[in-house]
């Protein structure tokens, strides 16, 4: 079956405005308001606030603790509302929240969120036989992976693909095949096992000009039963969401055991993410007076991004804040490294890291597409230092902004951010 042989897709130059991200949107809604839902969110949050970590800047908990506990809950309803492998469609989950399609859909970011990739899920199972067909964008992303997951925080890898080592149409079209039979030598083939919910597809954007694959996907042998209905995909949202609260704690101490600072890159498949990545993490409590200055290498990473989130690693505001950046958004020092500013009041630095007036931060840097066997490993360091002294401890050659430069950066931002949510 083609990629788009009737009117799926309902915008020119949106991927992800299609008809299965509208339909299941709606339904997300629809069972997000149920009363059965509702009541699993409020024993979320009670469970969430019992563990909160006391030590925080007080006014981060209350301000941010309900907003990212709602997120979560919306993540794990979006979930629920995808899971049926005998009838797969594709939804892009985890992001910001957008009005399109006629309605507002809520935020769901959670558990260390990218702002830089478009996540995509789609269900499938051991005794099913699928198609995934792509077509790469008119500016493709720059790194795309297809994993095939099982549970439902996405953590728990059973095998994975980078599109890097898939063939790839001179038109950028391809097709992945999916089912229980072993690769053999196919380039296009996960082999699904035992126990595999889902297939996740990420397209990292180095650029928020570019734009994720167009993708459609066709279960090929018959239902084994007839659609989950609404009262049964509910119920799998409640338990979505009182389960996952434990992998999400266990997920939100990963930045926080530490000294504030951020720790040696390491590889994240370990920990649950993504099994080609390299990350770092770090924890941070400053004062209105203090800075953070970080500085990484680029390691010839395919992919780099930085990205700031609160104590239930749900990222900040990306599009009218400066808490995330990627490749194309970064500017480099004089001698090729990258640094970045970590403060409350805006240092003049093009690399800003705006917490959006909190305290408290959580980070996030990654490296994706690490040549193997590469010159130079990711590697990073950081330190607190006072405002007063950022302009004499900043390495040599840090890319600087005025007023109206970072007025025309965040005007970028904003205009590049919205291109997410063009529904025609």
């Amino acid at each position: 079956m083609a990629l788009s042989d009737d009117q799926y897709f309902l915008s020119a130059t949106n991927p992800v405005a299609n008809v299965d991200q509208r339909d299941l949107e709606r339904l997300t809604l629809r069972l997000f308001e149920r009363d059965d839902v509702q009541a699993a969110c409020r024993l979320a949050c009670e469970m969430w606030v019992r563990v909160c970590d006391k030590t925080i800047a007080a006014e981060q908990v209350p301000a941010r603790m309900k907003e990212s506990i709602d997120s979560y809950c919306v993540k794990a309803t979006m979930v629920a509302a995808l899971s049926d492998p005998n009838y797969p469609r594709i939804m892009r989950v985890y992001t910001q929240d957008g009005h399109w399609f006629g309605h507002h859909m809520p935020c769901s970011k959670w558990g260390g969120d990218n702002p830089n990739n478009a996540y995509r899920l789609m269900a499938v199972s051991s005794d099913g036989h699928y198609e995934l067909h792509g077509r790469l964008a008119a500016r493709p992303s720059t790194y795309v992976t297809c994993q095939l997951v099982g549970n439902t925080t996405t953590s728990l890898t059973m095998g994975s693909l980078e599109q890097a080592d898939m063939d790839i149409a001179a038109d950028g079209t391809f097709t992945l095949t999916l089912d229980n039979t072993p690769t053999n030598g196919r380039r296009n083939h996960l082999q699904i096992p035992p126990g595999t919910l889902f297939l996740f597809v990420r397209d990292s954007m180095g650029d928020w000009l570019e734009d994720p694959n167009w993708l459609r996907i066709h279960r090929l042998n018959p239902p084994t039963r007839d659609p989950l209905s609404e009262d049964e995909l509910a119920k799998m949202a409640v338990r979505n969401i009182c389960s996952d609260v434990f992998y999400a704690y266990y997920a939100s101490r990963l930045f926080h055991n530490w000294p504030q600072q951020m720790q040696p890159a390491v590889g994240a498949g370990n920990v649950g993410g993504l099994v080609s990545q390299v990350g770092s993490v770090g924890h941070f409590t400053i004062a209105d007076d203090e800075a953070v200055i970080i500085t990484r290498n680029v390691a010839n990473a395919a992919y780099r991004d930085i990205v700031l989130h609160d104590e239930l690693i749900c990222s900040y505001d990306n599009r009218d804040h400066l808490s995330s950046y990627t490749n194309g958004q970064m500017k480099p020092d004089a001698d090729g490294r990258i640094t970045h500013v970590l403060s409350l009041k805006d240092p003049g630095v093009h690399n800003w890291l705006d917490p959006a007036g909190f305290h408290d931060t959580t980070i996030l840097v990654r490296w994706q597409g690490v040549p193997q066997g590469g010159s130079e490993a990711p590697q990073i360091t950081s330190r607190i230092v006072k405002l007063a002294d950022l302009e004499s401890a900043l390495p040599p050659g840090v890319a600087q902004v005025t007023p109206a430069e970072r007025a025309t950066q965040l005007q970028h931002r904003r205009a590049t951010y919205d291109r997410r949510f063009v529904d025609h």
